[in-house]
């Protein structure tokens, strides 16, 4: 009885001079492109804190481009990035150990925007074509959209320019004829500038973006990870569900109208952009690896068994169930 007592009072004591040991929030580095609306999810998960509602503090750190983004990562700068699959596939091949845990953008989230006198791809020859850097996502994509034509990409002048926001600026600009970027309702409204086709239609097995951990952080901060998933799917079927609430989280960050907004929303929704259940398809991986060896932007084989872990997938799909994308309201 004495030894409660005495238990009881020193629990008192630390409670008045707050120095009660509690369990630490896990924290986790999250690096992702440059801020848009195909970045909007992490964001939305942690204002409506779905974060930390799973128990874990994502610190979001925006890059320029994907290419930074993959360097933050390989230098540790941060602990998992939303990066694109192909220079995923590429650092595995230079030796990276790094491990493909989920998505939280597979779909391909571009249009194609030229200047009114390129009327198809075969007239961006001789042009300049802006992209964020050789391997990054517009780079890749081009690529693959000309190989599917049986073009010929070197007979484009590859200009580096930036994340998205650059690139569509640069067009309206007149410092370059085409790029690929985000459904932009000012770009669409430019007289001088036409779409010429919404990608992802074009490349149904291309996957954008993978989620990814070098191993050993896999490792050690497997829980925090897991935890970042749910949050990360719970906010993406939130803002499937909710879209004029997705429009007010997202205009605290974007600067568009809320007319603006809605155009975009509905894009991605059409689009299925984002991923509603954080689902990685392997097969996916493969046909990303295949299209790298034939347009030469890769310089090897990864090896996908290793790369590729599907068991957070699964334990978060056992979690939350799965869902069905609908068509937007």
């Amino acid at each position: 009885m004495k030894f409660r007592a005495t238990s009881l009072f020193l629990f008192l004591v630390l409670c008045l001079n707050g120095t009660v040991v509690r369990a630490q929030t896990p924290t986790l580095k999250l690096g992702l492109a440059s801020l848009s609306m195909f970045t909007i999810i992490p964001h939305v998960a942690q204002d409506k804190g779905f974060f930390q509602k799973e128990g874990v503090n994502v610190e979001i750190n925006h890059f320029e481009s994907g290419s930074i983004n993959m360097k933050a990562l390989l230098a540790r700068a941060v602990d998992v990035s939303d990066v694109e699959t192909g220079l995923i596939l590429g650092a595995a091949v230079g030796g990276a150990d790094l491990r493909v845990i989920g998505t939280h953008s597979q779909r391909l989230h571009f249009a194609l925007y030229a200047k009114n006198e390129i009327k198809n791809l075969k007239d961006l020859y001789g042009r300049n074509f802006g992209i964020s850097g050789i391997g990054g996502l517009p780079h890749l994509v081009i690529l693959a959209l000309m190989d599917q034509q049986g073009l010929d990409p070197s007979k484009i002048s590859m200009l580096t320019v930036g994340g998205t926001g650059a690139r569509l600026t640069a067009l309206a600009a007149g410092k370059i004829d085409a790029t690929l970027g985000e459904y932009s309702p000012v770009i669409e409204a430019q007289p001088g500038i036409s779409r010429l086709m919404v990608v992802s239609p074009e490349l149904p097995l291309y996957m954008a973006q993978g989620v990814v951990v070098w191993a050993d952080v896999l490792a050690s901060k497997r829980d925090a990870l897991e935890r970042m998933q749910r949050g990360l799917v719970n906010a993406t079927r939130w803002a499937y569900d909710n879209k004029n609430e997705l429009i007010e989280v997202a205009r605290k960050h974007l600067p568009l109208s809320a007319e603006e907004m809605s155009r975009v929303y509905d894009f991605y929704t059409l689009a299925r952009v984002w991923a509603i259940n954080g689902e990685l398809d392997p097969a996916l991986l493969v046909y990303m690896q295949e299209l790298g060896i034939k347009t030469k932007t890769q310089g090897g084989r990864a090896d996908l068994n290793k790369l590729v872990v599907l068991d957070l997938v699964t334990r978060t799909a056992g979690a939350l169930g799965t869902r069905e994308y609908s068509q937007p309201r």
